[in-house]
């Protein structure tokens, strides 16, 4: 599903082609999943003739903020996603969609026109995204206000981060998918930065010393910072990374690192977690507490499942020749 990187992907997008522009004709589907319950006209009378302003993100919920105090929030769930007619979408797609030659897209739940020029579009083919009409500041709706750090925004500082940490029994990958502690992090980017702060998925969060803490709040930082810089475009991350070659799960040759060693998996938190037990080894301290009676909700109420491909190279759309 799109995480940290995709969002804030999505979001500056929709800045660059909208702010500054007004809302001239809206067309939202008659779902009353996707809208929580509101009524199709209401969404549309809300939207028009509004002017975004301004937009904003919190972990994966996003936002336009329009004039009049109105904020249009969007969560992607798991194949959310959001097109420019001709010329983007927001994040990977399993296969090329020409955006351009097909308006509105597949799926469409909400399209928004702004004038002859710029036509905007949310898609959702499972119906797991949500998105609201909040009467103020974006985020101190309550679906942001429930949110964890933001390891991008407003990571917290070392101390803060090791005391949170340390009251917490639950395994350890458990804890970074839950939104309301670290809000953005999901599957993959949890394992990439236990794999680069050498922490097993499984071990329980209290038990973590004071130096991996202080790595893993490094990692959390460097991964999500590193990712939105390369505008979610997984090409561009840098080659160690685990990400390039945690895909193989399931198929006949068994993953592994370059160097050789080799990828394991294990369920963590209801979801299935790479690790690379050569350098990710569960303590004895965590074999001994792994099994306390917390648990940790993975995702606040949000709909996951399980990864079993990586994202693809994102879609560049093609303008229709004349």
């Amino acid at each position: 599903m799109p995480e940290l990187p995709d969002v804030e992907r999505a979001r500056a997008l929709l800045h660059a082609r909208c702010v500054g522009r007004t809302v001239t004709w809206v067309q939202a589907a008659d779902d009353h999943i996707v809208f929580s319950g509101a009524a199709r006209g209401d969404i549309e009378r809300r939207l028009r003739g509004r002017t975004v302003v301004g937009s904003g993100r919190r972990g994966k919920q996003f936002w336009l903020a329009l004039s009049g105090g109105l904020a249009l929030l969007m969560h992607f769930g798991m194949t959310g996603e959001v097109y420019i007619r001709g010329e983007a979408v927001s994040h990977y797609r399993k296969v090329e969609v020409d955006a351009g030659d097909a308006w509105p897209p597949r799926y469409a739940k909400l399209e928004l026109r702004f004038g002859e020029d710029v036509a905007v579009a949310y898609s959702d083919a499972r119906r797991l995204g949500r998105i609201h009409a909040f009467e103020g500041d974006g985020a101190a709706s309550p679906w942001v206000a429930k949110l964890g750090f933001d390891p991008v925004l407003d990571p917290p500082t070392p101390a803060a981060f090791a005391e949170a940490v340390a009251r917490r029994r639950t395994p350890i990958k458990a804890l970074l998918l839950n939104q309301g502690f670290s809000a953005g992090i999901g599957n993959w980017i949890a394992d990439e930065v236990l794999f680069r702060s050498r922490i097993h998925p499984e071990q329980p969060a209290a038990s973590l010393t004071r130096a991996q803490a202080d790595a893993l709040l490094a990692q959390i930082k460097h991964v999500c910072t590193t990712a939105v810089e390369a505008d979610a475009e997984s090409a561009r991350f840098p080659a160690d990374w685990l990400f390039h070659y945690r895909w193989e799960k399931g198929k006949r040759k068994a993953p592994q690192l370059p160097d050789g060693r080799r990828i394991a998996f294990v369920t963590v938190g209801g979801r299935t977690s790479a690790y690379v037990p050569e350098v990710q080894v569960l303590s004895r301290a965590g074999r001994a507490r792994k099994d306390g009676p917390e648990q940790e909700n993975a995702s606040e109420g949000e709909e996951e499942e399980e990864e079993d491909e990586p994202p693809k190279a994102p879609v560049r759309s093609k303008r229709r020749r004349r």
